[in-house]
């Protein structure tokens, strides 16, 4: 039978032992190691899944389109992602991220083997036990957005609005910096598509501040 003083000494240890596990996680998140790794991760996921839809001989019909709507549903899971779990205090995630805004140029990204650990039971899904036709092409464009997303998140944060070439870009640089100011608008990086669907879209921060 355990004694009650070794019950409480087996809680403490199981406390330092999770305080410990978040601390070790959390410094691996911010290490230039995961940032580069996650990025590696990102970039395999989208050619593993073109490979994989590719030996079932589709259609550039079925390729275009499945490619087309996983980019689509990507795009509105990094609004909801974003808004609803990035920007919501009792989320996990909210330190880490609340830690990039006030460190926008620091180096963090979430584990980088995360987005495969994520989506490879849902390709696993789909394929086998729902048998969906174009699965691995849906995922490869989903796949796809997550890298354009990772690829324009870092610029905007490495990279000057002035040295962007193109108009549109720098439309992108100029919105996600309004998020950073006022960080209930713009959740959108790689596109103000949901921003306008949810009036979470903000031209410039100064107007909603005169405002408020």
């Amino acid at each position: 039978m355990i004694l009650l003083g070794d019950e409480l000494d087996l809680a403490v240890r199981a406390r330092r032992i999770g305080s410990a596990s978040r601390s070790w996680l959390k410094d691996l998140s911010k290490s230039r190691f995961n940032y580069w790794a996650a990025y590696a991760v990102d970039l395999c996921l989208p050619l593993l899944f073109a490979y994989l839809g590719w030996r079932r001989h589709p259609g550039w019909t079925s390729v275009v389109s499945s490619c087309a709507f996983g980019l689509f549903v990507f795009s509105f899971a990094e609004y909801v992602i974003h808004r609803w779990l990035l920007h919501n205090p009792k989320s996990i995630f909210y330190p880490l991220h609340e830690a990039h805004h006030n460190q926008p140029e620091a180096i963090s990204a979430g584990l980088f083997p995360t987005s495969f650990l994520v989506l490879m039971p849902v390709w696993v899904l789909l394929t086998y036990g729902l048998h969906v036709g174009g699965a691995s092409f849906f995922l490869c464009g989903f796949a796809a957005g997550n890298l354009y997303f990772d690829t324009l998140h870092h610029f905007e944060h490495t990279v000057r609005i002035n040295q962007i070439p193109f108009r549109w870009l720098q439309g992108r640089w100029a919105a996600h910096s309004v998020h950073h100011k006022l960080d209930t608008t713009n959740y959108g990086v790689m596109t103000s598509l949901w921003d306008y669907v949810f009036g979470t879209h903000q031209r410039q921060a100064k107007r909603r501040a005169m405002q408020g």
